[in-house]
């Protein structure tokens, strides 16, 4: 059993008072009433303050994407497509207009009579339904033969300038040696009266007789010595014949091809060897190295 003390009866309706008062938010002063007042009001214009945003958000987002996909849409527009085709055909319309003969061939064209197009039509399914015809092919002209080269065009360009003779002549009717090659060896000069090198060969010849070519090859240069003086060099294969002491007027110059046999200039006179009878001084060379000019003319070297 529970005892109350003597005052719990009297203070009962009191303390249900405040506690109702505490949960309805006020007291015996109001303080707390309006406090709570206050806390609601803020909330909800916080609340409308973020629905505003939120909304002003939206449209700016709405309006952007509006304007980023305006062009593709006024480009389906059905209105605006009408209205474009409608342009070109004007356009066309302009053009047909300003070129007259354009006109006049599409009239022309438009007149053409619905019967003749009908009997074109009827014909081409004539051609269609028959035979087709066996068609012989035709010969075709045989082409014209082309002239024929010259003997100088057929030539390649890589053949030699001569053909290099097997055997060599005497460049003079003479083949009477008056003073051989000295092999390195000193000789004395009657005309210069010392001892020296004889580094080609004096074949006797009448003066004034012709020089011939002792075989096929090209000339090289032509020049005046004053010790061997007027010179033609030859090339026959690989030698080179320096013919000594012929006349000043050549009768060949250089990058002239001869013939074995062909005259190239007259005797006259050796300068260094002046005191001597009319004679032919002959050298021959084989990479730059002197050789016997009798050996190479008898085939012995």
């Amino acid at each position: 059993m529970c005892i109350f003390p003597f005052w719990a009866g009297q203070n009962t309706v009191a303390m249900q008072n405040v506690f109702y008062s505490e949960r309805n938010g006020t007291t015996m002063n109001g303080k707390r009433f309006s406090e709570g007042k206050a806390r609601r009001n803020g909330f909800y214009l916080a609340l409308a303050v973020c629905l505003v945003a939120v909304g002003i958000a939206a449209w700016s987002t709405f309006d952007a994407v509006q304007d980023y996909l305006g062009p593709e849409d006024a480009s389906t527009d059905p209105a605006l497509v009408e209205q474009q085709e409608e342009d070109v055909r004007s356009g066309q319309n302009v053009l047909k207009d300003d070129d007259p003969e354009a006109a006049k061939k599409e009239s022309a064209s438009s007149s053409v009579p619905s019967g003749k197009t009908s009997s074109a039509a009827s014909a081409g399914a004539k051609l269609a339904g028959s035979t087709p015809k066996k068609i012989t092919p035709t010969k075709s002209p045989s082409p014209t033969p082309a002239p024929e080269e010259s003997e100088a065009s057929q030539v390649p360009a890589t053949a030699p300038l001569y053909e290099i003779s097997t055997e060599m002549l005497y460049p003079v009717a003479s083949k009477q040696i008056d003073k051989a090659y000295s092999s390195g060896a000193p000789m004395y000069s009657e005309t210069m009266k010392d001892w020296r090198v004889h580094a080609g060969c004096d074949i006797a010849a009448e003066s004034g007789e012709q020089v011939l070519a002792c075989g096929n090859g090209i000339v090289k240069e032509t020049y005046t010595d004053s010790m061997l003086g007027n010179v033609i060099v030859v090339e026959h294969g690989d030698y080179m014949f320096y013919y000594c002491g012929v006349g000043e007027e050549f009768l060949v110059q250089p990058e002239d091809v001869v013939s074995m046999g062909q005259a190239i200039g007259t005797i006259t006179a050796v300068p260094e060897e002046a005191a001597q009878q009319p004679h032919l001084h002959l050298e021959v060379r084989r990479d730059g190295a002197c050789m016997d000019p009798r050996s190479v003319l008898e085939g012995k070297n």
